[in-house]
């Protein structure tokens, strides 16, 4: 279970830097700015989780995955050299499968209340940010990119399982 953790702290750390870099890279009208408005709400919800996780972990060690690589590798792929709205794709590929009560309650049994800690908050705000990120108006061009980010974050997400 907190190899599982572990993974998806490294998964998180990389959710700063993709919301910034696609930010930094939008512009400030119309469709871009509104994207650029909602990646930062976003990232303001975000801020901490990463070491809030980390906290959690306690002392259990955090091996480089490189499945999380490739799943951030590719999503910084696509916001640098396709458009940042795939970002939107693989954000809804994370938090549109929210993280069911009872694995967080495993986890808390398993290994204290503070293991469950920063799962606990996902469980309970993904279903929340998933509908945020499907009221999104995506323009017609980039519709099909978010949609196979999205299954593609899925596929690489359910291989490593």
């Amino acid at each position: 279970m907190l190899d599982h953790l572990a993974f998806f702290y490294q998964v998180i750390i990389a959710s700063e830097f993709l919301l910034k870099e696609a930010i930094f890279l939008l512009g400030d009208d119309g469709f871009e700015g509104d994207l650029k408005a909602f990646y930062a709400k976003h990232l303001e919800d975000e801020k901490g989780h990463a070491e809030w996780l980390k906290e959690d972990l306690g002392e259990h060690p955090i091996n480089l995955h490189f499945g999380a690589a490739q799943l951030a590798g590719m999503a910084y792929y696509l916001v640098r050299h396709v458009h940042p709205v795939a970002l939107l794709g693989y954000m809804k590929a994370l938090e549109g499968h929210p993280i069911p009560i009872e694995y967080v309650e495993a986890v808390e049994k398993a290994h204290g209340a503070q293991a469950g800690r920063t799962l606990r908050l996902h469980a309970i705000e993904d279903p929340h940010h998933m509908q945020e990120l499907e009221a999104v108006a995506v323009p017609s061009q980039w519709a099909p990119l978010v949609e196979s980010t999205r299954l593609q974050t899925r596929k690489l997400i359910e291989g490593l399982s």
